[in-house]
């Protein structure tokens, strides 16, 4: 007799690979039933059968409900393995059709990362919450009234909100996708400034001091802060110094062949420290102690 048929087009196979996962999860491994292979048209059917005097001894339960639990669970992996990548490569293809191939490509492996980083997250409201337990659900709704289940379809018509959901989650990642990429460009040409720029000082010593901020040292541990501040203020239209920039714009003037941070753990700002890391890749080194590093603190 048979109990359940499973069709499919594309993953027939990794359908079979979750349910014999699952199925090994019966102790009484006689109620597993067997099952084969048709193909009609483009589908792939998958038929489970059992003898009718296995329903004769009372496990009709367990053909009803319990199977179609392992069944529904391993459709669910499927789904999450590989269908919602699917959904997501679609929308990308059509809704963001600017990007070349290999940008898709890393789109598609930082989203991949983004939602495994958090794989068991139960918030819904978290970007990358997977929706097992939803999409587990509404398969076992299915199953209640249907014993034949074609996966593409139940994808197409059951599973809307999902997409909506994953389209969502690939917006949020396409937007921190550019803005990474207008970072790496903005850095490209801070770099290039840096290299065209004439060496002013052959060492810059920046020093962490209590309050969180900064002040700028020569190689002759010079203090050089307010001149550069001066410098900065002159080209600036903006009486108000942010100091992110002011560091950042004094640095690439200086064009120092060399960097040295005295008492990081007093700066505030890490992010900005980790721009000037890349800006000058190789020039920058961080003091563990030192007794410039003390004489600071104890100014």
């Amino acid at each position: 007799m048979v109990v359940l048929t499973i069709g499919a087009i594309k993953y027939i196979d990794k359908i079979k690979e979750q349910i014999d996962i699952e199925l090994k999860k019966i102790t009484q491994k006689e109620l597993i039933p067997a099952y084969s292979f048709h193909k009609k048209g483009d589908i792939n059917f998958l038929i489970f059968e059992i003898k009718d005097s296995e329903l004769l001894k009372d496990h009709s339960s367990f053909y009803s409900d319990g199977l179609k639990y392992y069944v529904s669970s391993a459709i669910t992996n499927v789904i999450l393995k590989y269908t919602r990548f699917d959904i997501i490569t679609e929308i990308l293809e059509t809704k963001y059709s600017r990007y070349l191939s290999f940008e898709n490509g890393k789109i598609l492996d930082i989203i991949k990362d983004f939602f495994y980083e958090h794989e068991n997250n139960d918030s819904p409201q978290i970007f990358n919450y997977s929706y097992r337990k939803e999409i587990m659900n509404s398969l076992l709704d299915f199953f209640e009234d249907n014993n034949e289940f074609i996966y593409e379809g139940f994808v197409q018509f059951r599973m809307k909100k999902y997409r909506e959901v994953l389209e969502r989650a690939l917006d949020f990642i396409v937007k921190e996708y550019e803005t990474q990429k207008e970072y790496k460009e903005f850095l490209r040409l801070l770099k290039y400034f840096v290299d065209v720029q004439e060496m002013k000082e052959e060492l810059v010593h920046i020093i962490g001091i209590k309050n969180g901020q900064f002040k700028l040292f020569d190689k002759d541990k010079k203090d050089i802060t307010n001149r550069c501040k001066e410098e900065f203020m002159q080209d600036s239209n903006n009486k108000d110094i942010n100091y992110d920039d002011f560091l950042v714009s004094a640095l690439i003037t200086i064009a120092p062949k060399q960097i040295i941070i005295h008492n990081y753990q007093e700066l505030e700002n890490r992010p900005i420290f980790e721009t000037i890391i890349n800006i000058f890749q190789g020039k920058v080194s961080i003091c563990q102690e030192c007794d410039f590093c003390i004489d600071s603190i104890e100014r």
